[in-house]
C-alpha cells in the first residue's frame, strides 16, 4: 500500500474519496499541533534513510517480528516479549510506583494513579488470589514498579504465591538492580522466579556501571534466564557497543532495546540534550494505552545499528529492539480478536486490525457490478459516497481503474455497547494490492 501524495491525489480526480481522507489528514495535523505544544520540535521526516538501514539488516539475516515492529540479532528473545505481542495470557503488576532513583525519562508518572501509588501499596498476592479464583488463563506473571526491591518482602511473597498457584507460569522480575542482594536472589530463585530484567542507566558513573554488571553476574548463579531492558538514547553508540560487549561477555541471555520516549514532561531536560521527536511519531493516531509518551528522533537508528553490530560480531546475546509501536500491537489484539463485525470487515492477524476496503463516488457503481457478480456483500454509504466491501473482493477488480482506501479499524466497547472506530486508512490499487499483508 502507499501514501497517497498530492500528485496522485489530483490524477485520482475523485472529490469524495479526497474530502473523506481529507478528514484523517485533519486530525493527524490536530495530533500534531497539540504535541507541538509540548515544546519539543519534531526531526524531519527522513524515511527514505530509515528504509535502507531497514534493508541492511533483513540482507543480513536478522529476524523480523510482529509486523517489523521487533526485530532480532538471534533467535533470543523472551518468551514474554513473544506474549506481549497480543498480550494474552500475560498480566504484570506493581507493589508501588516508588522508586528510589529519579530518572529524567521515566513515564511512571503518566500511570493511572501515580501520587497515590507513590505513598500506598497494592496487595499483589491478593491480586493472585483473585486471578487464580476467577480461574485466569496465565502463561506470563511480572512483578515491576517503581522498583519492586524496595519491597523486597512483598515481592517474594508474590513469586511465592505465584509458583504455589500458578506453578507452570513463566515469572519475571524488572529491576534497577541496586537493591538486590545474594539473600534476595536466594529467597527468588526458591520462588521459581525465571527471568529478571536489570535496567542499565548511562548516565550512571562508569563505577556504577560495573557495580551494576556485578549484580548481573551474580544473578545468573541464581536464576534461569537473565536480561537487560533499557531505553537506548541517541548519541550513546559508543558506550551502547560496548556495554554489549560487557553483556556478552558475562554471557547474558538477552537484551532488548527500547526505543527512547520523551514522556511528555521533563521537557527542558530534553531540550537541554538537544532531542527532537520522531516524525511521524505514529504508524496510526488513536488513543493507545501505553504511557511510555512519543518516540524521540535518532533512538530506532541507533537501535537498528546495535542490532546489525551484534549480528557482526555474531554475538551469542539475544539483542532485540523494541519498538514504541511494538507496544500498540497487544492493545490492538485484545480489543478486536474476539470481536464480530459484518462480513466486509477482515480480522487481520498482520496487525490485528479490522480492514474494510471503501471505493467512492464515481467509482462506486464499476465496483458494485463486479461484487454482485461475484456475490460479495456491500454497504453503502450516502452521507460520504463511498462502497464498503470485503478486502478479499480486491483481486477482482484488477481490470478497474479504481482508487480504493484500505480502512483501519478498531472496536470501542462501553457498558456492553460495541462501536467500530476507523483510526487509519492507506491508498492502495487492485492491481498492486497483497492480500496477505493485511
Amino acid at each position: 500500500m502507499k501514501t497517497l501524495t498530492n500528485e496522485k491525489m489530483e490524477k485520482l480526480n475523485n472529490p469524495s474519496l479526497l474530502k473523506y481522507r481529507s478528514i484523517y489528514k485533519n486530525i493527524e495535523q490536530s495530533t500534531i499541533n497539540q504535541i507541538e505544544t509540548f515544546g519539543l520540535p519534531f526531526e524531519e521526516n527522513n524515511q527514505t534513510a530509515l528504509k535502507k538501514q531497514l534493508q541492511v539488516l533483513k540482507d543480513s539475516g536478522a529476524t523480523f517480528r510482529n509486523n517489523g515492529k521487533s526485530i532480532l540479532s538471534n533467535e533470543r528473545i523472551s518468551s514474554a516479549c513473544e506474549a506481549c505481542q497480543t498480550g494474552s495470557g500475560s498480566y504484570t503488576s506493581f507493589v508501588s510506583l516508588k522508586c528510589h532513583r529519579d530518572c529524567y525519562f521515566c513515564f511512571n508518572k503518566n500511570q493511572d494513579n501515580y501520587q497515590f501509588f507513590l505513598q500506598n501499596q497494592k496487595n499483589v498476592t491478593q491480586e493472585l488470589q483473585s486471578l487464580f479464583d476467577q480461574n485466569v488463563q496465565l502463561t506470563h506473571l511480572a512483578l515491576t514498579g517503581g522498583e519492586p526491591l524496595l519491597h523486597h518482602d512483598e515481592a517474594l511473597a508474590f513469586f511465592q504465591l505465584a509458583k504455589k498457584l500458578f506453578p507452570e507460569v513463566h515469572t519475571r522480575l524488572y529491576t534497577a538492580g541496586d537493591l538486590l542482594t545474594e539473600s534476595i536472589l536466594e529467597g527468588l530463585k526458591d520462588a521459581g522466579l525465571q527471568e529478571i530484567r536489570f535496567s542499565i542507566k548511562l548516565e550512571d558513573s562508569s563505577q556504577k556501571r560495573k557495580h551494576i554488571l556485578g549484580k548481573i553476574s551474580a544473578a545468573k548463579n541464581y536464576i534461569p534466564n537473565v536480561l537487560v531492558e533499557m531505553p537506548v538514547i541517541p548519541g550513546t553508540e559508543e558506550e551502547m557497543k560496548k556495554l554489549l560487549l560487557d553483556l556478552e561477555e558475562l554471557g547474558v541471555y538477552g537484551i532488548n532495546l527500547l526505543e527512547f520516549c520523551f514522556p511528555l514532561e521533563n521537557t527542558e531536560a530534553f531540550r537541554e540534550k538537544g532531542f527532537e521527536l520522531k516524525n511521524p511519531p505514529y504508524d496510526v493516531y488513536y488513543n493507545f494505552w501505553y504511557a511510555g509518551g512519543l518516540a524521540v528522533a535518532e533512538s530506532e537508528k541507533l537501535c537498528l545499528e546495535l542490532v546489525r553490530y551484534a549480528r557482526e560480531k555474531n554475538f551469542q546475546l539475544g539483542v532485540h529492539y523494541c519498538s514504541l509501536e511494538n507496544k500498540f500491537t497487544g492493545q490492538i489484539f485484545q480489543q478486536n480478536h474476539n470481536q464480530k463485525l459484518d462480513d466486509t470487515y477482515h480480522f487481520s492477524t498482520v496487525d490485528y486490525y479490522f480492514k474494510t476496503a471503501k471505493v467512492f463516488g464515481r467509482d462506486k457503481r464499476k465496483v458494485m457490478k463486479v461484487l454482485d457478480r461475484k456475490g460479495f456483500m456491500y454497504v453503502q454509504n450516502a452521507d460520504y459516497d463511498y462502497l464498503q466491501f470485503p478486502i478479499k473482493a480486491i483481486p477482482y477488480l484488477r481490470e478497474k481503474d479504481v482508487g480504493i482506501l484500505i480502512s483501519s479499524n478498531v472496536v470501542e466497547v462501553d457498558r456492553g455497547n460495541q462501536s467500530i472506530r476507523e483510526v487509519h486508512l492507506d491508498w492502495t490499487n487492485a492491481a498492486e494490492y497483497n492480500l496477505e499483508n493485511s
